[in-house]
């Protein structure tokens, strides 16, 4: 994959886990600990681990094993995000 498809490629997939963010966000709140964060990342993992190890084996469904790396991409992400200081010259208006 040359440079130019990988960064692409890379950006397509940051908006993906951008959006699951939101929407898990939305859907569920806030983490309300670094255990929360874990144990749900933990559970997306888990679910991307059968994804790979019993459904691509048996029915050759990528689709379903790049959903579950979406999701746990966006919960790790989240999970950095709680634990990352917050730039101080960040505008007011990105804050909402």
């Amino acid at each position: 994959m040359n440079q130019s498809l990988r960064r692409y490629m890379a950006s397509a997939v940051a908006e993906e886990v951008k959006h699951e963010i939101d929407r898990s966000e939305e859907q569920y709140g806030p983490f309300h600990s670094l255990h929360e964060g874990l144990a749900v990342l933990r559970e997306e993992y888990k679910e991307l681990e059968d994804a790979i190890f019993w459904g691509v084996s048996k029915d050759g469904d990528t689709q379903r094993v790049r959903d579950k790396a979406i999701q746990v991409a966006a919960m790790a992400t989240r999970i950095v995000m709680m634990v990352s200081p917050v730039p101080i010259d960040l505008p007011n208006e990105n804050m909402k």
